[in-house]
């Protein structure tokens, strides 16, 4: 798995950015690997969203703690990103690269194509009381 960054994939002084993921592809299909062990963080939780309507928009916060890397396994999604007064916008496909958020980072999610699917590592187990709404300070 080939996990690296460029300048240009970078936002928000590296609260953000993309990672190059090493996909197989040959006459059988795509096979996409992820060893944990080579992730930035030990993931604590996996989700995927799927069946989202095109121009359905998912998301919508940030955390104040962990890191998220966001995956699109099929189709395509555009993601909005802030931080403090700062924004970015990424589009995720199924062949490009994967999104690393860092806590702090505010971000939504734009299905563009029908079935569409998103998988989501996170570094901390789900806690509702660590999300913050765009406008609201976070860390």
């Amino acid at each position: 798995m080939t996990l690296a960054a460029t300048t240009q994939d970078c936002w928000f002084d590296g609260k953000a950015h993309l990672l190059h993921l090493q996909r197989h592809r040959d006459a059988r299909g795509c096979l996409l690997p992820l060893e944990f062990d080579q992730l930035p963080f030990a993931p604590q939780r996996l989700f995927t969203v799927s069946e989202a309507d095109p121009g359905t928009q998912r998301g919508g916060h940030g955390h104040r703690r962990g890191q998220q890397l966001l995956v699109c396994l099929a189709g395509r999604i555009d993601v909005a990103l802030q931080y403090g007064s700062e924004r970015a916008e990424v589009t995720l496909d199924s062949n490009g690269p994967a999104l690393l958020v860092s806590a702090g980072v505010w971000g939504e999610q734009t299905y563009v194509e029908q079935h569409s699917v998103l998988l989501v590592l996170a570094s901390d187990p789900y806690d509702a009381s660590s999300y913050f709404l765009q406008g609201e300070p976070a860390p």
